[in-house]
C-alpha cells in the first residue's frame, strides 16, 4: 500500500467506508480487459446472477467494519447508497463479472475514490467472496493510496418475514466511536 500522509485519516475512513461496495468479487483466473456496461449484451445482462441487491461485507474479519448495501442493475449501473458510489458492471461469464465504483468523499478534502474488482457468484451458496482494490485520487489527479482487500457478500432475500425478526444474512459489526472535535 502506498499513502501520502496528509490524507491518512481520510484515507482510511473514508476507503472503509468504500470498501463495502467493493466486497463483492472473486478473483478471475486471467485479468480481464477494461470495460464499459455501454458495451455489454443487454439480453447477457438480464438473466446474470449478480442482478440484484447484496449486503456486502468489505473486510470480514473485522468487527468494525461497517456492511454495505449494493445494487447490481440489468442495464450494467452499479451503486452503493451507503457510501454514496455508483458506477458501471459488465459480465464477463454466465457467473462472473468485472465492476468500477467511484465516489466524491463528502468531507471537503477534494478528490474521488474508484473502487474496482472481479465478482463470480458461486451457485452453490449465491455468495461472492473475493480481492477487489480502491484508489484514492487527489483533486489534482495523483494517486494517494492504494488498498487492497478481500470481502465476501450475500443477496438480499426477498421476504415477507417475520415482524421483528433481524435478516439473517446482514453482519454484526462495532460502530467507531464518534469523531472528537479538535480546536
Amino acid at each position: 500500500m502506498t499513502q501520502s500522509p496528509t490524507i491518512t485519516a481520510l484515507s482510511r475512513r473514508t476507503a472503509l467506508a468504500g470498501l463495502g461496495a467493493a466486497g463483492v468479487g472473486l478473483a478471475l483466473a486471467t485479468a480481464a480487459p477494461p470495460v464499459a456496461a455501454q458495451d455489454a449484451t443487454p439480453g447477457a445482462m438480464v438473466g446474470h446472477p449478480l442482478v440484484g441487491t447484496w449486503i456486502v461485507d468489505p473486510e470480514p474479519d473485522n468487527p468494525a467494519n461497517v456492511p454495505s448495501l449494493v445494487t447490481y442493475s440489468s442495464d450494467g449501473i452499479v451503486i452503493d447508497p451507503v457510501a454514496g458510489f455508483a458506477g458501471t458492471w459488465k459480465p464477463t461469464g454466465p457467473r462472473t463479472a468485472v465492476f468500477t465504483l467511484s465516489g466524491i468523499p463528502g468531507d471537503g478534502s477534494g478528490g474521488y475514490i474508484v473502487i474496482r474488482g472481479p465478482i463470480e457468484v458461486e451457485e452453490a451458496t449465491d455468495m461472492t467472496n473475493g480481492p477487489y482494490t480502491v484508489t484514492i485520487v487527489s483533486s489534482d489527479g495523483a494517486v494517494q493510496a492504494t488498498v487492497e482487500g478481500v470481502g465476501r457478500s450475500s443477496r438480499l432475500p426477498a421476504e415477507s418475514g417475520e415482524p421483528g425478526m433481524p435478516l439473517a444474512e446482514f453482519p454484526a459489526w462495532t460502530p467507531a466511536p464518534p469523531a472528537t472535535p479538535t480546536t
